[in-house]
Formats: C-alpha cells, structure tokens, sequence
C-alpha cells in the first residue's frame, strides 16, 4: 500500500528536498460538475448530489469523474439497502436446510464498503484522504463539517 503524501504545512517546515513544484498550489475544478446518470434513484442518487456539492464546493470534480462516481454512487445505495436488510432480519437468517447462517446481506454491505473505500480515498472522502490531496489543512475540520451540516 502507498504511503500517505505528506501535508503541504509539513512540507513548508522540513522544506522541499524533491522541488515539488505542487507546493502550495490549490487546484480548482476546470470543466465542473458531471450529470448523474438518469436511470440513478434513492439512496444513490441522494449520495450523488450530496458529493457532488461538496467536491464542487471543493473545487476537486471534473467531468471526466463521471464513471468513479456512478462506481462510489452505486455502491453507496447497495450498502444502504444492505443495511436496511440487516436492520430487519438480523446477522442470522433462516437457509435452506432449516439452521441459521449470516445474511447475505452482510456481504453485500462488505463489498459495497469496500468498494466505497476505495472511490472514496480518490474524492477526498476521509479526513487523511483531504489532507493528502491538499483539499485542507490538518486544522480545516471544522469548515468541512460545517459545510457538510449544511448539506
């Protein structure tokens, strides 16, 4: 696994030995916001615009993210019925036989999480993911929350 890129304040104290030439540079989206796809409903389509918002407001989406983003969308909404699932029928359900085995469920919401996890550290969707594309600094927490409560 990569190591996590070092934050550009901690750069700015040891000094910049690779001449990075990203150092203290801030990008902004240049084509904007790609359309979700029309077939997108419930739980994905919500998760869509409410990702979407926070990447614009970011400055961090271009277009071309359409395809990664349909991907975390998708799997966003499988997680939620998977979850919703589980909430009613519980870890154990019935098979076949008559004896009790784990829901389905349960390894639906494993792969969609995992699928999450991974689109996700692209968009910046975890505080380390952030700082390591520069999207905020190690003491912006509370803009992004305060952005994502208005949400």
């Amino acid at each position: 696994m990569p190591r996590d890129r070092k934050p550009v304040e901690l750069k700015l104290i040891q000094g910049n030995p690779s001449k990075d030439s990203s150092l203290g540079e801030t990008r902004k989206s240049a084509t904007g916001v790609p359309a979700p796809p029309a077939d997108l409903r419930g739980e994905a389509y919500a998760e869509w615009c409410r990702i979407t918002a926070f990447l614009a407001s970011a400055g961090h989406v271009e277009k071309v993210d359409h395809a990664a983003l349909v991907v975390y969308c998708s799997a966003w909404g499988m997680f939620d019925q998977a979850r919703r699932a589980m909430d009613e029928h519980g870890p154990l359900v019935l098979g076949r036989d008559g004896g009790y085995v784990r829901n389905p469920a349960a390894q639906v919401m494993n792969d969609a999480s995992k699928i999450m996890m991974t689109y996700g550290s692209k968009f910046g969707f975890t505080p380390r993911d952030r700082i390591n594309l520069g999207m905020t600094k190690a003491d912006d927490g509370d803009d992004i929350e305060r952005h994502l409560a208005a949400l």
